[in-house]
């Protein structure tokens, strides 16, 4: 009896993880270079300073820059939580410490909307996603619905809140993606 038990639940499990895997497949593999980054912005604090997040994503993409992992950058992101365009902030930070061609997008409100202007602005190019290890993962999966050939330059974020966050939004996506499949979305 207790076997059976241990076999439904590694089965249960097995079933969980495949189905997880099927809507939020990783992070593709890696090309030496792209023709765009795209930096995904996130929201400054509310007096205007620039919140840690903020900071590493725009280092990471200084990284790759003098790494030669793309040609031209693209911020994206709006003012959502504050007064505060998070792509005016973010560049104007790479400004004052690297010379880069960068493109803004200033009406993005999310990850998804990060994708899909930035595919507007662009066409479907190789793209290379800048952000947290933790947002990687789900904003390769939102990147399937703009561009053929996509991957991820991140930096390691294991805060709490963030993971506790992470978690949320992806089952969030998940839930989107299974009534989209459905015709219900």
């Amino acid at each position: 009896m207790l076997n059976k038990l241990i076999l439904w639940i590694i089965a249960v499990a097995a079933l969980l993880f495949l189905f997880y895997r099927y809507f939020v497949p990783g992070i593709p593999k890696r090309a030496a270079r792209y023709p765009y980054a795209l930096l995904l912005g996130c929201p400054s604090h509310d007096d205007g300073t620039m919140s840690t997040s903020q900071i590493l994503r725009c280092q990471t993409a200084m990284e790759a820059w003098k790494e030669h992992a793309f040609n031209q950058l693209i911020i994206s992101g709006s003012n959502v939580k504050n007064e505060f365009t998070e792509a005016l902030v973010m560049k104007e930070y790479i400004d004052e410490r690297c010379a880069m061609p960068i493109l803004t997008e200033t009406k993005a409100r999310n990850t998804y909307e990060n994708l899909k202007y930035a595919r507007e602005m662009i066409g479907d190019v190789p793209l290379l996603i800048i952000t947290s290890s933790l947002h990687a993962p789900r904003a390769c999966a939102m990147a399937r619905d703009f561009f053929s050939t996509y991957s991820a330059c991140t930096y390691p974020d294991h805060k709490p809140r963030h993971i506790s966050r992470e978690i949320v939004s992806r089952l969030l996506f998940i839930w989107i993606e299974i009534k989209k499949n459905l015709g219900l979305y």
